[in-house]
């Protein structure tokens, strides 16, 4: 009985965007960490690791949440916005140009940026 050959994967360094983007592919491919890694040429472990870093930088990211006042009978419109540690910004709901900026400004001054 033939024994597997193992598979050698050349080591190089990527961004966190970079393997944001594989970690997606992996997720969106349905197959196994195992042989997308073996097709892609990526690490398995590496792999693994990054996806538990990504996923544990999306669950601690701070959720701020920004309501308006609007007319009586309306639903209160509600912005969120959540800023991951990667940088990536996530806006979710109906907003206008003001609130947009307010978004902004809070996210320079948590930023420190001026």
């Amino acid at each position: 009985m033939e024994e597997a050959a193992a598979v050698k994967v050349r080591q190089r360094h990527r961004s966190a965007t970079e393997w944001r983007e594989l970690v997606s592919r992996w997720k969106d491919s349905g197959k196994t960490r195992e042989l997308w890694c073996r097709e892609q040429g990526v690490g398995r472990e590496s792999l693994r690791r990054w996806t538990k870093r990504l996923r544990s930088a999306e669950i601690s990211a701070p959720l701020v949440e920004i309501c308006t006042s609007v007319s009586a009978g309306a639903t209160s419109p509600t912005l969120r916005l959540r800023i991951l540690t990667s940088g990536e910004v996530e806006l979710v709901g109906e907003f206008s140009e003001d609130i947009l900026r307010r978004v902004l400004r809070l996210a320079r001054e948590a930023a420190h940026v001026s």
